[in-house]
């Protein structure tokens, strides 16, 4: 039994290195295509194919004895991967000067080796170190950047950008504020005035090593030119950009953000209040536990200070939380009745939000 068993390992072992070298030669492939679409100047990414590939896992999955969900998982995989590897290619750029205001911090280091490694030419400004990049006064960098790069806390990019629109800057000017609503006034006053201004919002933090399938909001600020002029800089890299006016931001921020960071903050406020340690819920967990738990787990260990202005400077926040105590609520009422209508009408209702088919 042993060398039967051992046997099939052994046949199981080999079929993976098969695959494994399958997977080395499509990728081989891939990186061919992105050398074509780096001398065609086409996108990277191509959302008609993406679907073509994932039809074909999910045509065969019951075929080949997987479940339509790890089709669709292995498809997106091995999708991501040929894609970023496409990304990472060079492709002809004029080299920048950028200049990152707040490029100690964690995103501004983020932002740094983001440009760095599209070939451009960075400094920082900063009382922070600057790390491998050069820490410059602020005048001088902004007099010669050709893009202005702000990421500094919420609550002081008004002032910074202030500082920035006196010195008059030739180049790009855009921040990557959470939230707007404190700066709106005045990125537009600096369009108004005939800067290159528009706001960014990466919706990911400092440790993504790709944006490849990660969003990215552009937020126009009444300068469609510097809106123009941003968006090469993301030539190439993959990510989803959503383009809107600068005072619908904070409204849909504070579903995303405002919301979603409440629930966490409640969630591991409830666990810590229930009795029970985090060991023993573990073992208990099911699945979805696990999962929230996970989640509410990292999000215990982000920045407070960050976690606070996103909270307190939205001014839509308050609505959005309202409605999360409402919802909390009408759950608590319909588990309580002997009546299960209630429940079955809010899946339903849930179902119907999501387009899941009974």
């Amino acid at each position: 039994m042993t060398d039967s068993v051992e046997g099939i390992r052994w046949k199981i072992e080999e079929i993976d290195n098969e695959i494994l070298d399958l997977i080395k030669k499509r990728m081989s492939i891939a990186v061919a295509m992105g050398h074509h679409k780096v001398d065609k100047a086409m996108p990277v990414r191509d959302m008609r194919v993406e679907e073509q590939v994932r039809n074909r896992y999910l045509a065969r999955a019951k075929e080949v004895g997987i479940s339509d969900a790890a089709a669709i998982e292995l498809s997106a995989l091995l999708v991501r991967e040929s894609v970023e590897a496409q990304a990472k290619l060079p492709r002809p750029m004029k080299p920048r000067k950028v200049l990152v205001v707040g490029g100690g911090g964690a995103m501004g280091q983020w932002l740094c080796r983001f440009f760095a490694s599209r070939g451009h030419e960075v400094k920082v400004h900063d009382d922070l170190p600057g790390g491998e990049f050069p820490n410059v006064k602020l005048e001088p960098g902004v007099k010669e950047a050709d893009v202005i790069a702000v990421s500094s806390h919420i609550s002081a990019t008004a002032e910074t950008l202030r500082q920035i629109f006196k010195l008059k800057p030739k180049g790009l000017v855009f921040d990557i504020a959470s939230v707007k609503s404190p700066i709106v006034e005045v990125l537009k006053e600096g369009a108004d005035q005939g800067l290159l201004v528009c706001s960014i919002h990466p919706m990911f933090g400092p440790s993504a090593s790709f944006i490849f399938a990660r969003n990215l909001i552009v937020c126009n600020c009444g300068s469609d030119v510097a809106v123009n002029k941003f968006m090469p800089l993301l030539n190439g890299t993959g990510a989803n950009v959503l383009e809107m006016p600068v005072e619908e931001h904070d409204k849909i921020i504070s579903v995303v953000l405002g919301m979603s960071h409440a629930l966490n903050l409640a969630f591991f406020g409830a666990l810590r209040d229930s009795g029970f340690s985090q060991e023993e819920l573990r073992k208990a967990s099911s699945t979805t536990f696990e999962k929230q738990m996970n989640i509410s787990g990292n999000v215990a260990r982000e920045s407070p200070n960050l976690y606070y202005e996103i909270q307190h400077l939205n001014p839509h926040n308050r609505e959005m939380l309202e409605k999360l105590i409402v919802a909390l609520r009408e759950v608590q009422q319909a588990g309580s009745e002997e009546d299960r209508s209630h429940m079955i009408r809010l899946m339903q209702q849930g179902r119907r939000y999501f387009e899941v088919k009974q």
